[in-house]
């Protein structure tokens, strides 16, 4: 049965702004002090700094109490509350004015439909004079100190303000001109936008300080109760570069959880700029290892700081002479996984890998993660595509290829060097490890099975699309990755046979004919025992008693590639089906990187 969607106020978002009254948006505060310090002379009592704690943000009675027992006097708490508010009130009806911003920001709060009420510790009478001067119809809801059990500094009047909005505390910001208001306030769990009228004020986690409301605005007071900028990763390294030649680099991709900010160099060589997209551009001027520190600040003054490191080679260097290359099924452009995007950034990040071949892309996973990284891409379908740090040139393969087959795309490394790679994915049944060891089929059926099962037919046309790609391999080097859901005939050997259920050689035709194709497979070339490291992709989240098996690969022809090394790769200790939304790790294959020597 489908359940009709209950609508909340999203998370981390402005829900409304609770505003202080007395020299908060009008300068009361100082008229509430000439009214004290009116009566204190009075009574013979000079006012200074040690009342300012019992005199400013509190309500009167808290202030008489304060004169009463300071003075000696005999007049009664009761009596002096009487006077100190008639001295006040009269101030007010003559004096008020709206602060520097006030109204400002309220017609701008209004104009974004934010709701608006008054929270203050002053009297009924008060709170309503003032309301006459700044605008009834301003403010949804207003509370003085005569409408809760308890005034600031207690949490009352600002949990009322906001359950009287139906506001979650956490998403409204309170204006605040005193210490007393910014307790009340952060007690009852609102962020703070404090602008001191006479009593210092400092910063503080959820609080912000500002010296005018003139400098506040509806961006600053998202901000303010959004989460603070955070980049995916502290640092990461950008494609090569080399000297005199330009380089550009973005971060704007990796930022999370700032609608806004202002991206600026922290530090770094002279070469390097940061402009106001978040990218660093410029061109080195001698190699090694540069590191370019950015910063992203946002309107509350929040920032958050990413490493760049480039690798810059000499003007005379080849740009590229190590490439890592990854095939990675996304499994359903990883969906089963929450945040899944961001951990599939992060695992391409901190693999710092330079060319991907992707499957199950959910048609628009390689546009988002190249874009977010700021690279190029080539999708076909909606399940192959190809991400690269380096650019994509002439692209190739079937740009509407059903879900099973190969997509093509030739990365320029430099200058007259190039690297083809095409990633691929085979049909998933039926499944030959299944035959073996559930079935128990013998050799012959078992080969029989899979040459019938359409991979065969399958990996045979993408080689004949891959053609002309291999014939040119000692100029252009050729890679293949993808999911092929088949073993290997490298795995399945004698030697092998007790990890696959006593089974010894199996001729699997798959891996036969890409051989065929003169094409290698660079994990097995890199771990030639099949014994002592199976390298088993399928698969981290379906353990034993599924059948592990190597059925993911990186292949690849071209006297240009040497293998220096091959490995699989999972992320943290993924939680096994169904179990596995918050993995760490957002697929259902091992991916697999080889790194390539190239010359």
């Amino acid at each position: 049965m489908k359940e009709n969607p209950v609508t909340h106020p999203p998370r981390h978002a402005l829900q409304a702004v609770l505003f202080d009254m007395d020299g908060t948006l009008v300068d009361t505060e100082e008229l509430w002090w000439e009214a004290v310090a009116e009566v204190a002379a009075g009574l013979g009592h000079e006012l200074g700094d040690a009342d300012v704690a019992e005199v400013l943000g509190r309500a009167v009675e808290h202030t008489a109490a304060h004169l009463a027992a300071t003075t000696g006097t005999a007049t009664g708490a009761g009596e002096l509350a009487a006077v100190l508010h008639r001295e006040f009130a009269e101030r007010v009806r003559v004096r008020t004015v709206p602060r520097p911003g006030a109204l400002d920001l309220l017609d701008e709060l209004a104009r974004q439909g934010i709701p608006i009420a008054l929270v203050s510790a002053s009297p009924r009478e008060v709170v309503d004079t003032v309301l006459g001067v700044l605008g009834r119809e301003r403010f949804a809801v207003s509370f003085s100190a005569d409408d809760t059990p308890r005034t600031k500094p207690a949490p009352d009047p600002y949990l009322a303000a906001a359950r009287a909005l139906g506001a979650d505390p956490g998403g409204c910001v309170a204006v605040e001109d005193t210490p007393t208001g910014v307790a009340s306030a952060e007690a009852a769990g609102c962020r703070v936008l404090a602008v001191p009228s006479l009593a210092p004020i400092g910063p503080g986690a959820g609080r912000m300080v500002l010296a005018s409301l003139e400098r506040a605005d509806v961006p600053l007071l998202r901000a303010l109760v959004g989460r603070p900028p955070s980049f995916l990763v502290p640092a990461f390294t950008s494609r090569r570069a080399r000297v005199g030649e330009p380089v550009r680099v973005t971060v704007a991709g990796l930022l999370r959880d700032a609608p806004s900010v202002a991206y600026a160099k922290a530090a770094g060589p002279g070469w390097a700029r940061v402009s106001s997209d978040g990218s660093v551009t410029g061109t080195p001027d001698e190699p090694g290892d540069a590191e370019v520190a950015v910063t992203a600040t946002d309107a509350a003054g929040r920032f958050a700081t990413v490493t760049v490191r480039v690798p810059v080679g000499g003007a005379d260097e080849p740009m590229v002479r190590r490439l890592r290359v990854m095939s990675w099924n996304l499994w359903l452009g990883g969906s089963r996984v929450d945040d899944h995007r961001d951990k599939q950034l992060r695992v391409l990040l901190d693999a710092d890998v330079d060319v991907v071949g992707l499957q199950e892309t959910w048609t628009h996973s390689a546009r988002e993660l190249a874009e977010a990284l700021g690279w190029d891409h080539h999708q076909a379908g909606d399940n192959l595509g190809v991400i690269s740090r380096y650019p994509i040139v002439p692209r190739h393969g079937v740009p509407a290829a059903p879900f099973y087959g190969g997509l093509g795309a030739t990365v320029r490394l430099d200058e007259g060097r190039d690297v083809t790679l095409w990633s691929a994915h085979l049909g998933c049944t039926p499944y030959g490890p299944y035959g073996a060891l559930h079935d128990r089929q013998p050799v012959e059926e078992l080969v029989a099975h899979e040459a019938a099962s359409g991979r065969l037919g399958q990996i045979r046309g993408i080689l004949r699309d891959m053609a002309a790609d291999l014939a040119a391999r000692d100029t252009t080097p050729v890679v293949l990755v993808g999911d092929f859901n088949a073993p290997s005939h490298l795995d399945w050997t004698a030697e092998a046979a007790p990890l696959h259920g006593g089974y010894g050689a199996v001729p699997w035709p798959v891996t036969l004919a890409t051989e065929a194709a003169g094409l290698r497979d660079s994990y097995r070339e890199a771990h030639p025992d099949p014994v002592r490291d199976p390298g088993a992709t399928w698969s981290p989240v379906n353990p034993v008693p599924e059948p592990q098996d190597r059925i993911d690969y990186v292949l690849y022809a071209g006297q240009a590639l040497r293998v220096l090394d091959s490995t699989t790769l999972v992320t943290g200790k993924p939680l096994p089906e169904p179990h596995v939304a918050a993995n760490d790790w957002p697929s259902d294959h091992a991916a697999v990187v080889t790194t390539f020597a190239v010359s």
